[in-house]
């Protein structure tokens, strides 16, 4: 397959009218200039990296707790409408009964879905149980409990080593836990934590380097109580993800966040849930009630912000819009950072020779024309 006509984003240059070869499930060439040979017309669209959202719950009618291959597939097939190539599915705070039919169903589906013409699920972010009840937002306090590695054990051995992130309050142990996770292949993400700055020293130590949905579920910036989100805008290196919808965080914070960490510490997600695509109404976040409006969702009667309803490419458009991304500096925060957190970057997160045919294809007003997951088309909008 070729595209040609097409403004082409490298990781460190833009083809501003080039062609793309693709053989099979790789990129096989990139080339400047007009191309005779028979392919797609693009006709100056954008060929951008696919999307990486490396926190998503789901959307569309389903998410992790649907809890069956079914779903899961339902979901990979829809999330490609947004530009997404690879995403980590995301869990609420589960009961260990719950998680055991889950997270079985789920090692299935993973072993399946190679080949599929689909988005690629790289595995679970689970986003608990081991949160403070302090910085709960949407998880049911019943079911939480301090970071545990024999429970820990037992969740990877269900999901047949297919956790590859975690959302943890990292105060609440002693670094023996972070540990555990690094030598089992799980990357460690601090939230949902109410922890002073000076606490995330330690895990910092040990090499933790992520923080999950900045400012939302986490003790903040304060002059005389520095949190979670402090010690995140000071460490250059620390991916921090940010909901970019315009409700998570007000755009003058966005602004702030921007300006701090530049687009080399920011990782864009959704953190989207089941309801993203369908109509406004009462929903179910794992457990617990919810209310949906727009793209707002929160918990059934509050102001608590529960999930999020809004597209990964929404998220990109405004995002771009409220701080002037270039081009170059918006692929690092959707495809980039994430393909190096997750240690997949000589696969996958950049157009370059010989890494997959994961792409995505935008319009001028970066709206989802095309999106293709190794080498295959699994979304054309036909408007486009």
């Amino acid at each position: 397959m070729i595209l040609k006509n097409a403004k082409i984003v490298l990781e460190n240059k833009i083809i501003t009218n080039g062609y793309l070869e693709i053989k099979d499930d790789r990129i096989f060439r990139i080339k400047e200039g007009s191309c005779g040979l028979e392919g797609v017309d693009l006709r100056g669209s954008w060929i951008v990296p696919g999307f990486i959202d490396v926190h998503v719950h789901g959307g569309y009618g389903v998410d992790f707790e649907t809890g069956t291959v079914d779903g899961f597939n339902k979901f990979a097939k829809n999330v490609s409408r947004e530009g997404i190539t690879k995403y980590l599915q995301a869990a609420v705070t589960n009961s260990l009964d719950d998680n055991k039919k889950i997270l079985k169903e789920f090692a299935v589906f993973i072993d399946k879905q190679k080949g599929l013409p689909q988005s690629q699920c790289l595995g679970a972010h689970l986003e608990g149980p081991f949160i403070s009840p302090l910085r709960k937002g949407a998880h049911a306090e019943n079911l939480l409990m301090n970071p545990d590695i024999e429970t820990m054990k037992v969740l990877i051995d269900l999901s047949k080593n297919n956790i590859r992130m975690l959302t943890y309050a990292s105060d609440l142990q002693n670094g023996d836990f972070t540990k555990f996770l690094f030598k089992n292949n799980v990357i460690p993400s601090a939230g949902h934590s109410n922890m002073h700055a000076s606490e995330f020293e330690k895990d910092y130590q040990l090499g933790l380097r992520h923080v999950t949905h900045l400012f939302n579920g986490m003790s903040g910036v304060s002059q005389h109580e520095p949190g979670l989100a402090t010690a995140a805008l000071l460490r250059d290196d620390v991916i921090a993800e940010v909901i970019t919808d315009g409700i998570h965080i007000q755009p003058e914070t966005l602004q702030l966040i921007y300006k701090i960490k530049g687009p080399e510490g920011i990782s864009i997600i959704t953190d989207a849930m089941n309801a993203k695509g369908l109509p406004d109404g009462d929903y179910k976040l794992g457990t617990l009630s919810v209310e949906k409006t727009g793209m707002k969702v929160v918990l059934e009667g509050t102001n608590t912000l529960a999930g999020a309803g809004a597209n990964y490419d929404y998220n990109v458009r405004y995002f771009q819009k409220i701080c002037g991304v270039d081009m170059l500096d918006l692929i690092k925060m959707t495809s980039i950072n994430a393909a190096k957190q997750l240690n997949i970057f000589d696969k996958t997160g950049s157009i370059a020779e010989n890494k997959f045919a994961d792409l995505v294809i935008l319009n001028k007003e970066l709206e989802v024309e095309m999106t293709i997951s190794e080498g295959q088309i699994v979304y054309k909008n036909n408007e486009s």
